[in-house]
């Protein structure tokens, strides 16, 4: 699926269930109540988050987590689903759904379902501040030195660089919000000069250091290069774009995946 139309099929859907929920009126309300629950709405959607409160929060909730290099737990994902074309997200294309409802859209030719959900159970970390989750997330050596940089260069910590993470995801919903869609596509070609995991840990040499990813190489069974899509739904439960078309890198090691950021 192209990414151009993945994009605006979604916002097409987002137009749609608004008009949806605006045409769920019932006759006999009163033109009061609509005044009251249109004049609750507009509020809202302009009041806006309060970034270091909800900074602070994420803060307080992870005070007291711990690390984890435990193997993250999966339930089988469903079985494939077609919608029908006339669907408003019929062009969307096939989808299987996880245990938590979140449709992910891949190609298991290139990528591996408990790839998909490793991704999932990353972005719903964020979503529900749960800092242990996103360390059996992550690769662990991409934490160790990301834990020293962090000290060395800025004086804080992982947990604090996460809580950030998380606020910096809320600000885009305007609030909490939970992840419904997820898709992955190969990672196009970025720099014409050399391949992209070559730019790519060239970007984090100052963590990892020089000659990284050929070290890298050597550990680990499988590398995989991709570009990503986020929807969710924010609070007033209305589903919207999160991320759209960043790259991703994980690593296959043992049996597990792991994504590197």
């Amino acid at each position: 699926m192209n990414k151009v139309k993945f994009t605006a099929i979604v916002l097409a859907a987002i137009l749609g269930c608004g008009m949806l929920t605006g045409c769920s009126v019932k006759m006999e309300d009163s033109s009061q109540t609509d005044a009251s629950s249109a004049e609750t709405a507009t509020e809202a959607e302009t009041t806006r988050m309060d970034v270091d409160s909800y900074n602070d929060h994420v803060l307080d909730d992870i005070k007291t987590a711990e690390r984890s290099d435990e193997p993250l737990e999966f339930a089988p994902l469903g079985d494939t689903i077609t919608p029908d074309a006339n669907d408003i997200d019929g062009d969307l294309g096939s989808y299987r759904e996880s245990v938590r409802g979140t449709k992910l859209y891949f190609d298991e030719k290139e990528f591996p379902p408990e790839l998909m959900e490793t991704l999932e159970q990353y972005f719903i970390s964020f979503a529900e501040n749960d800092y242990t989750m996103y360390t059996r997330c992550a690769y662990p050596d991409y934490l160790d030195k990301m834990e020293v940089f962090l000290s060395k260069e800025h004086g804080y910590d992982l947990k604090t660089s996460f809580a950030s993470q998380c606020s910096n995801l809320a600000t885009t919903t305007n609030g909490s919000f939970k992840v419904t869609r997820l898709k992955m596509d190969a990672a196009p070609q970025y720099d014409e000069s050399k391949d992209n995991l070559t730019a790519y840990f060239e970007r984090f040499k100052d963590i990892l250091g020089d000659g990284y990813y050929d070290k890298l190489k050597k550990e680990v069974d499988n590398i995989y290069d991709g570009e990503f899509f986020v929807m969710a739904e924010n609070r007033l439960g209305t589903e919207q774009m999160l991320i759209s078309a960043y790259e991703i890198v994980f690593v296959e090691k043992d049996g597990r995946f792991y994504v590197f950021g």
